[in-house]
């Protein structure tokens, strides 16, 4: 999806309209017009910035770049986790420390045995502490 879709799609998702986003990342109603429509297709780095905290996500998932999470630490990662990071961690927002976090938890000496129940624990937590 191009910037123009994805910065669409977060702002309805929101419930904001472009005027409302516009004030928040402090940019000019028509220039968000542009860069939705696709009249504007390179804005500037610290507009990307300022849109991506006023809706409340990173630049990563604004841009739809791959996933801080370098692959050679994946390696260290039980498989089953890793199988969610490669399936959900865009959709889920899952970063560095999420899955540094991740493959520490065990309950009663075990750990998380399926993709599924990985995400149920960063779902809950992001959910309560985030």
């Amino acid at each position: 999806m191009a910037l123009k879709e994805r910065l669409s799609s977060i702002r309805k998702g929101k419930g904001l309209s472009v005027l409302d986003l516009a004030r928040a990342a402090g940019v000019s109603p028509a220039y968000l017009w542009q860069i939705e429509s696709g009249a504007k297709r390179n804005p500037s780095g610290e507009v990307i910035k300022r849109l991506a905290a006023a809706l409340g996500t990173t630049v990563a998932d604004l841009m739809e770049t791959s996933l801080a999470v370098p692959g050679h630490s994946l390696q260290e990662v039980p498989p089953s986790l890793r199988s969610l990071i490669s399936k959900k961690a865009r959709q889920l927002d899952i970063r560095q420390e999420d899955v540094e976090m991740l493959k520490q938890i065990q309950f009663r000496g075990r750990r998380p045995a399926k993709e599924e129940d990985y995400e149920l624990i960063f779902l809950f937590l992001k959910r309560i502490l985030g």
